[in-house]
């Protein structure tokens, strides 16, 4: 019977150590002052959409969307319109955004009046595009795929751009692809393991960036009496993008990552969401983007 006694002992230590640690928490918090909310990310060649709300409290379940806004576009420092108000906090533009634009969105409302600018990015056009059959493996023994992406390089300009991969599954569908073994050192060098990069390590008048991927259909078929998968086209969305894009992105990825960590193993962390919107909360950014078909000299893989 003694053997237990130190162990009955330690257990009421615990028991007295946590009980100790208790505290409540209350889930009333003080009223968030509310802002306007103004989040649009341009696109070159097309009309601008702004989504204009309010910010909430913590106990919110769903977006103040403002109806009754006024959405002033200005283009290179003169009124270019005001926008439209389609529905759920949207107003749109009939005016189409082009690169080396510089753009300016001014929302009134209740009062309040936020701003937020940004510049369109020149169109780019990789100098080429290398596919890469057979990557290597994952670590369950999957065929990754690979693409490497040359771009030009001006080095006096800092500059930033993202690579989406699709596969072609039909006409006008497309299958997504998941990033694996992010070594290439471009990457490596932002510190997180996403398709977007600057040219701050680039020193020639070219860089190349190398990416690995697997997709996330497969096919298959019997080839000789062989099972053989098949191997799809490839679309590439090759983005230049802005500084503003560039920190959102970022941003928003470290946000999430910080809000649904494990819990048990990771501490949540808590990261502001980037904004550029004076007097207010939101992301006002734009991007230009140049889209290629890939076509792999051979569609069957062993």
């Amino acid at each position: 019977m003694k053997s237990f006694v130190p162990y009955i002992f330690i257990v009421v230590i615990l028991v007295v150590v946590f009980s100790s640690c208790r505290k409540v928490v209350t889930d009333k918090f003080p009223d968030y002052p509310q802002k306007i909310t103004v989040n649009s990310i341009a696109k070159a060649g097309e009309p601008l959409l702004v989504n204009v709300s309010q910010t909430g409290n913590i106990n919110d379940s769903t977006l103040a969307f403002v109806d009754n806004a006024a959405v002033n576009l200005y283009i290179n420092g003169s009124l270019a319109e005001t926008l439209s108000y389609e529905g759920d906090g949207y107003y749109v533009s009939t005016v189409i955004v082009n690169e080396n634009d510089s753009l300016e969105c001014v929302v009134a409302y209740n009062g309040d009046t936020a701003r937020c600018y940004c510049i369109v990015p020149q169109k780019e056009i990789p100098l080429g595009f290398e596919y890469i059959a057979n990557a290597g493996v994952d670590d369950s023994g999957e065929l990754l795929q690979g693409l490497v992406t040359t771009i030009g390089n001006i080095k006096s300009q800092r500059k930033y751009y993202e690579i989406k991969i699709y596969t072609v599954e039909g006409y006008d569908h497309y299958g997504g692809t998941s990033l694996m073994d992010m070594t290439d050192p471009i990457i490596k060098n932002e510190g997180l393991p996403l398709p977007l990069f600057s040219n701050e390590l680039a020193s020639g008048e070219s860089f190349s960036v190398t990416l690995k991927f697997m997709t996330h259909v497969h096919g298959a078929a019997v080839y000789n009496d062989t099972l053989v998968q098949m191997i799809r086209p490839i679309l590439v969305r090759f983005r230049a993008v802005d500084e503003n894009y560039y920190k959102f992105t970022r941003m928003h990825y470290l946000y999430y990552e910080g809000r649904y960590s494990e819990g048990i193993i990771d501490n949540p962390v808590v990261f502001n969401v980037y904004s550029n919107v004076e007097n207010g909360l939101g992301v006002f950014a734009a991007y230009t983007e140049y889209t290629d078909t890939i076509y792999p000299p051979n569609i069957w893989q062993r």
